[in-house]
């Protein structure tokens, strides 16, 4: 009877091992060759992507407008950029119907908006909307100073300011996004080797775009700022008069510009969570909660031809950024792992207020 039994429950064992493999098989083969084609599934729609810039000169629309032309091109379907800013479509892709005809493309300030407080979490969390796929990244996104300040690196910076009790660093940023996040993260790392005291003389100087930000830097106001590498290499070069040449001090990347000698955060030591500091702006899909399967996996596919694509790459590049191209399942997961590595980091950075200067 014991032997009888144990036959029984091999036998079992043996069924329930199979199915669960043969499902693990058919996850894997779904994810990998989706069933619906783009070109049967995309003709003819037309969809409205929502971004949060107000800017057609920004990244974030030069990203979005030519990923969605080259899917309208090869697939037939009309995919118009709407660049409406951050809180409206955020409020949109929470509140839109989940019928395709309305989606999203930003970038990580989806996430670090609320994480700064200036959206609300229970309304604007990723939770509430459908992380899809990834179609380009921002390698250059970096601070500069004055090609006369005293120092050429955050590094040489921070030295300097230890060296001058007396002198107050100002760095034009924005608030509530990825420059926020760059200043803090300076910050903390200047408070953790420098000490307080040093770290209280970096002050946040608040202001909006990349000119804004430069003429604050050529009047005066300030002696860094924020910006992306392809909006002010030409500020860098040989032959620029010297009240507006820059250098760049510091790349958030965690790898350089190829072609370039931009030193990174990582090689001056800076360091988050114990680790090399490294944070790059990646430009995403966001769906409407209850989009069908069908839609997220079209979507998928037209964009890993594009992405993948030797035009897009080329276009791409012109601008200053890089393809790049991750499904839904795995841009999901990824993006919620950046939300928690730099929460702690947000969490416990002074009052933006109190940084202000």
């Amino acid at each position: 009877m014991k032997k009888k039994g144990f036959v029984v429950f091999a036998a079992c064992l043996l069924v329930v091992l199979v199915f669960f493999g043969s499902m693990q098989l058919m996850g894997a083969s779904a994810k990998g060759a989706s069933s619906v084609d783009p070109a049967k599934y995309l003709k003819g729609k037309t969809i409205r992507v929502v971004i949060g810039s107000t800017a057609v000169t920004g990244d974030t629309y030069l990203t979005a407008d030519l990923v969605t032309r080259m899917i309208s091109q090869k697939y037939g379907c009309r995919i118009k950029v709407d660049p409406i800013g951050a809180g409206r479509a955020l409020e949109q892709i929470v509140t839109t119907k989940a019928d395709g005809s309305t989606i999203m493309m930003f970038h990580d300030m989806t996430y670090l908006g609320v994480l700064f407080g200036a959206y609300k979490e229970a309304d604007y969390k990723l939770e509430k909307m459908v992380v899809g796929g990834t179609f380009g990244y921002n390698p250059g996104d970096c601070f500069a100073a004055s090609a006369s300040a005293p120092y050429k690196t955050i590094k040489e910076m921070a030295n300097w300011m230890k060296a001058n009790p007396n002198q107050t660093v100002r760095l034009a940023v924005e608030a509530g996004g990825v420059s926020q996040l760059g200043f803090n993260s300076i910050y903390g790392w200047i408070k953790d080797t420098y000490g307080a005291d040093v770290a209280s003389r970096l002050k946040a100087f608040v202001t909006g775009s990349t000119d804004e930000k430069l003429q604050a830097l050529w009047d005066g106001n300030c002696q860094g700022i924020y910006a992306a590498t392809s909006a002010i290499e030409e500020y860098t070069k040989e032959g620029v008069d010297a009240q507006l040449k820059v250098n760049i001090i510091g790349l958030m990347a965690g790898q350089r510009v190829e072609g370039r000698t931009w030193p990174t955060f990582a090689e001056q030591g800076i360091t988050l969570n114990g680790k090399p500091y490294a944070f790059t702006k990646e430009y995403f899909v966001f769906y409407p909660t209850g989009i069908s399967k069908e839609y997220v996996a079209a979507m998928d596919a037209a964009m890993e031809a594009v992405c993948n694509s030797a035009e897009y790459k080329a276009e791409i590049e012109k601008l200053g950024y890089k393809a790049q191209f991750m499904d839904s399942e795995d841009a999901n997961d990824h993006i919620y792992e950046k939300r928690e590595a730099f929460r702690k980091l947000i969490e416990d950075a002074p009052s933006f207020d109190d940084l202000v200067g």
